[in-house]
């Protein structure tokens, strides 16, 4: 199966989002995520910065423990199974860069067990495959196998993260039908070949240190499980970021989290967002109609909208949901739509690494 015809077979719409100016500290940052870059998405989501460094931070290889090599193979699988367009040939081409050939990548997309992998590679991308998924949610049976396979408890973890990250931009790229990034035409470039080594050592990344880190704050069950893990100061500041935020009220994000962890089983998500709404002068007999029906006489307009929003993000079809997002933008301002997406995503992301705490 060729790039060409999986790329077609994804649906997507025009890219109604302008690009804007980032700013020059933005801009900085990106690049430190990226390797030196600003992709197209940094001037996309520019007006919302913690989403424009929440999309970096998820880019990044921000691994202590798992092998370098399977970060860029999550980030193609997750990427093919969610039919983002965009990540699917932005990852497919790193993974040429990296001096995969395309008929090693056809298998991959094909079959895991086709590909040339170890097994615990094998391993690695079914359980984070099933993490990504989360239809049916993995098991610890599942986690397990992978110990059996010689995968550490630490790696496991990172592993669920990358799977889990990856739907981050994912979701930014679809939702908003990001067009694609130069990378897919100049690794089709005849002068690919001779710039292919050097960029393929930038690429590779290297391991960051384990750092022990406070997780206190919202959802810090979910990254305690991650332990010393780099990912898990990633996610402590992007969560940070998104709460603190102006742009949209609190309580609708935790709203939104409410309903994201509901739909995809999360109960820590559901208990944490419960709390955290009391605290916003909701019932708990409110909290739950609102979870259960999306929808309540208490919600204001915009809540009315990101409500039943927030749980059409955890399965959608591309063409319906980049229709709803545009939809959102006729409702709502750009930066609230921008801000909305992304923590769809992040809520999204925090309910499928909650499988790491999963006991039975």
């Amino acid at each position: 199966m060729s790039f060409d015809d999986t790329a077609d077979r994804m649906e997507w719409s025009e890219c109604w989002l302008e690009p804007g100016p980032v700013p020059p500290e933005l801009a900085s940052e990106v690049r430190r995520f990226t390797g030196g870059v600003v992709p197209s998405w940094a001037t996309h989501l520019a007006r919302v910065p913690w989403v424009v460094r929440a999309t970096g931070r998820f880019v990044e290889k921000r691994i202590a423990y798992m092998p370098l090599a399977l970060w860029d193979l999550i980030g193609f699988i997750v990427s093919q199974d969610n039919s983002c367009r965009y990540c699917y040939g932005a990852s497919r081409a790193i993974l040429s860069v990296l001096g995969y050939r395309d008929d090693q990548i056809d298998r991959l997309e094909r079959d895991v067990h086709l590909a040339d992998l170890t097994r615990a590679e094998q391993a690695a991308l079914d359980f984070a495959r099933k993490t990504s998924h989360a239809n049916p949610r993995p098991t610890p049976a599942d986690r397990a196998a992978l110990a059996k396979a010689g995968i550490s408890a630490p790696a496991v973890a990172e592993i669920a993260y990358a799977a889990a990250g990856s739907g981050f931009p994912n979701r930014i790229s679809t939702f908003f039908a990001l067009r694609p990034e130069p990378i897919e035409r100049w690794v089709r470039n005849p002068l690919f070949r001779f710039v292919r080594p050097i960029a393929a050592r930038m690429m590779r990344g290297r391991h960051m240190p384990s750092q022990a880190t406070s997780v206190a704050g919202p959802c810090e069950e979910v990254l305690a499980a991650l332990g010393d893990a780099p990912a898990a100061a990633t996610l402590r500041t992007t969560i940070d970021e998104a709460l603190a935020s102006p742009i949209l009220p609190r309580r609708t994000k935790l709203l939104m989290l409410g309903v994201v962890g509901r739909a995809l089983g999360c109960a820590r998500s559901e208990i944490e967002a419960r709390e955290a709404l009391a605290g916003e002068g909701l019932a708990s007999a409110d909290i739950d109609a609102i979870l259960t029906n999306l929808g309540s006489p208490l919600l204001d307009r915009r809540d009315a909208l990101l409500v039943p929003f927030a749980r059409e993000t955890v399965r959608y079809q591309n063409r319906p949901i980049q229709m709803r997002v545009r939809e959102l933008a006729d409702a709502l301002s750009l930066d609230e739509v921008i801000e909305a997406v992304g923590v769809a995503a992040l809520a999204n992301v925090v309910a499928r690494l909650s499988i790491l705490l999963d006991t039975c």
